[in-house]
């Protein structure tokens, strides 16, 4: 279990998947109870009452009752240093971190529980390895309290107390160069920590380093976020803020120094005959998996950002020059490497609506079963389960995230809002406005269903005018993922969206406005379609007539898919803006989240709620199209 969670705590931040991480959750929590558990078996183990056992007058007395554990006691030490965690993964989530002190309550109840079975399993015989077990004991004391600090300082409170940072670097490097970009996120980082405790950017103690200049490299922002990210999981969910302590250096030393002694101890201790052979080879397993535990971490610390610009800053060219060819390689962080999942989660609400067609069925067995299977299906979490998947976050999507973030970060937000009318999706915007409910689920459901119906009303490509058909297809890619991604935020991940409501009342009212808008109980993808049509109708308040006379110009089809894109990146960065620190921090352990990165980036800017204020709505007359989005209700408003 320790040795799966050592190669598997540094995999899960760019993996999504949930069995991967289902598997880790049970290791991680498995681990410490199989060791609790073997303590207790260790402390049953009567090493007196053997003893006895084992010598009498007509025996030798180096004879042993060789169906007993003999070298148990010895065991117990290691249990204390696998309970200590591996340095890749402390904390399976953010709770493990803010609940550190239940963590140094187990560390004094495990830690006597060793002592404990140390004590009751040791006898005369046992003197000559006592030395070498008390180093372990220390060696596994150390570990275990190494575990609590780092969760103590990846908690809220912790983020907010740690100001360690590097000495001031004199070198100089290419800004729109991986170093510079390295060198950039570690006088950034403190800052970094800052935002994720709950400080706004006005709160940092670096916020003229945190927030972006004029000069900083466009085609390197998206590859510092990724690396400011990837420093904050280590900050949060490893030993990695413990181990760049001095204190922290100096035990880590002491542990190591300890298990080396203990073992050249052992090996050439010379009552070893007394005790079974599988005894000492169970010991030497032990012994060496923790070396070579102890081998990987040294070199994990080695392919770190900190040791490279530790080393840079103390002049040890040659070291530094090694601590970058590992960090470059592939071992290490290479700049052609993603640091997180890119992948952005996608749910497609009318998709999740359509079924198969009853009426193809004639058999009264198949009829029943299909009504049991769709009754089931109405479950939201079934929903969830089947309609949920990940795709990959295109160039384009991020080429447009990082120009709507600089166009508000320049102050553009007002002249843009003067500029765009929202001609074509004026209608979308007065039914907001005029619906009683007017949350921001329903917006996302009813943007997200006039976006589908949209996109499958594409001309031919000849009919386009002024665009290419390329030009066009990523466009409509852009604004499906990005309208998916929202739908899924809403279904998957709810506290991460600014709702004055629940999200299972918001789905489950659209769900049912489709089923009882349906004149039958079919399920096909056009009935489904032609209710979803009929349901948009109702809402927006404008007849047949008038929308299929504009889905048939090619012209305004084109600008109004270019406002569909505007509207769900504009509905993007508000709700970046609006999330919690907190929640970002929890997404870094599950692979990472796109409205992470999108609220990053805002930070830098100085925009968003860690920022400046950015008023949502226009303030100019709403019948005139001087507006910038949908309305939200008081509660979202007085948030801000």
């Amino acid at each position: 279990m320790q040795i799966f969670l050592f190669f598997s705590g540094g995999i899960r931040r760019y993996n999504t998947n949930t069995l991967l991480r289902l598997s880790i959750w049970l290791a991680y929590v498995g681990a410490d109870m199989v060791a609790v558990y073997a303590l207790g078996l260790i402390s049953r183990n009567d090493q007196s009452a053997t003893t006895s056992a084992g010598f009498n007058g007509t025996k030798d007395s180096n004879q042993f009752d060789m169906n007993r554990h003999h070298l148990a006691f010895f065991w117990a030490p290691f249990l204390l240093v696998h309970l200590g965690g591996q340095d890749t993964m402390t904390a399976f989530s953010m709770e493990d971190n803010n609940l550190w002190l239940r963590h140094l309550l187990n560390l004094s109840i495990q830690v006597s529980l060793a002592l404990y079975a140390f004590w009751k399993s040791t006898s005369r015989h046992n003197l000559k390895i006592l030395a070498p077990a008390i180093l372990v004991f220390l060696a596994g004391i150390i570990r275990y309290g190494e575990r609590t600090w780092a969760l103590k300082c990846g908690s809220q409170n912790g983020l907010r107390e740690t100001s360690w940072q590097l000495p001031e670097l004199n070198v100089e490097v290419d800004k729109g160069s991986y170093p510079g970009t390295i060198l950039y996120v570690l006088r950034s980082m403190l800052g970094v920590r800052d935002l994720f405790s709950g400080r706004t950017v006005s709160q940092m103690k670096v916020r003229e380093v945190f927030k972006f200049q004029s000069d900083r490299p466009l085609d390197q922002l998206l590859k510092l976020l990724e690396v400011e990210l990837a420093m904050m999981y280590d900050d949060l969910y490893t030993k990695a803020m413990v181990l760049r302590a001095r204190s922290g250096i100096i035990l880590r030393c002491v542990s190591q120094v300890s298990m080396i002694s203990a073992f050249a101890l052992f090996l050439f201790a010379s009552n070893k005959q007394f005790y079974s052979r599988a005894d000492v080879a169970i010991t030497y397993v032990l012994f060496i998996g923790g070396f070579v535990l102890d081998v990987c971490a040294i070199v994990l610390m080695a392919v770190s950002p900190w040791t490279w610009a530790f080393l840079k800053a103390r002049q040890c060219e040659r070291l530094s020059h090694v601590a970058w060819l590992l960090l470059s390689s592939s071992i290490g962080w290479p700049e052609n490497r993603t640091l997180w999942s890119n992948s952005m989660g996608q749910y497609n609400f009318l998709s999740s609506c359509m079924g198969h067609d009853r009426s193809r069925t004639s058999s009264k067995s198949l009829i029943t079963i299909r009504k049991m299977l769709r009754a089931i299906e109405k479950k939201l979490f079934v929903r969830k389960l089947r309609h949920t998947k990940h795709v990959k976050v295109s160039k384009d999507i991020m080429d447009n995230v990082v120009t709507w973030v600089g166009r508000v970060a320049r102050e553009e937000f007002t002249r843009i809002t003067e500029q765009q009318h929202w001609v074509h999706l004026r209608p979308i915007i007065k039914a907001t406005l005029n619906s009683a409910a007017n949350s921001f689920g329903d917006n996302i459901i009813l943007l997200h269903t006039y976006t589908e119906l949209h996109l499958r009303k594409r001309p031919n490509d000849e009919a386009i005018i002024g665009m290419d058909t390329e030009t066009i297809s990523i466009i409509m890619d852009t604004c499906r993922k990005i309208s998916n991604y929202m739908v899924y935020l809403l279904v998957a991940q709810p506290s991460m969206l600014p709702l004055s409501g629940t999200a299972e009342d918001t789905l489950a009212n659209f769900y049912e406005k489709m089923s009882s808008k349906k004149n039958d109980s079919s399920n096909s993808e056009q009935d489904v379609l032609d209710t979803a049509y009929q349901l948009v109708e109702d809402l927006l308040e404008f007849g047949d007539e008038e929308c299929l006379k504009e889905q048939e110009e090619p012209g305004p089809w084109r600008e109004t898919l270019m406002e569909i894109r505007d509207m769900w990146m504009r509905l993007l960065v508000f709700a970046a803006g609006k999330c919690q620190a907190e929640l970002h921090a929890q997404q870094l352990g599950r692979g990472g989240e796109l409205l992470t990165l999108v609220w990053l980036l805002m930070a830098h800017s100085g925009i968003g709620d860690v920022g400046h204020q950015v008023d949502l709505i226009s303030s100019n007359d709403v019948m005139s199209g001087q507006f910038c989005a949908f309305h939200f209700p008081s509660e979202s408003q007085q948030s801000s």
